[in-house]
């Protein structure tokens, strides 16, 4: 899936009520972690992705 241009995965974790994400915010950085539901997961990714945006293109 893509948020912003950004590719990213959300699967389930080998946990009960884990979910992994990964997501790629470039060439050579590649952000991971786990939450407790999808949406958490989601959310952690969105946040991950426009703080690498936040610090490759700061606001005027």
């Amino acid at each position: 899936m893509e948020y912003r241009g950004k590719n990213y995965l959300i699967f389930e974790g080998d946990e009960p009520d884990t979910w992994t994400w990964a997501v790629t915010l470039d060439d050579v950085t590649t952000k991971t972690g786990q939450a407790k539901t999808r949406s958490a997961a989601v959310t952690e990714i969105v946040l991950a992705v426009d703080r690498a945006l936040l610090k490759t293109n700061p606001p005027r």
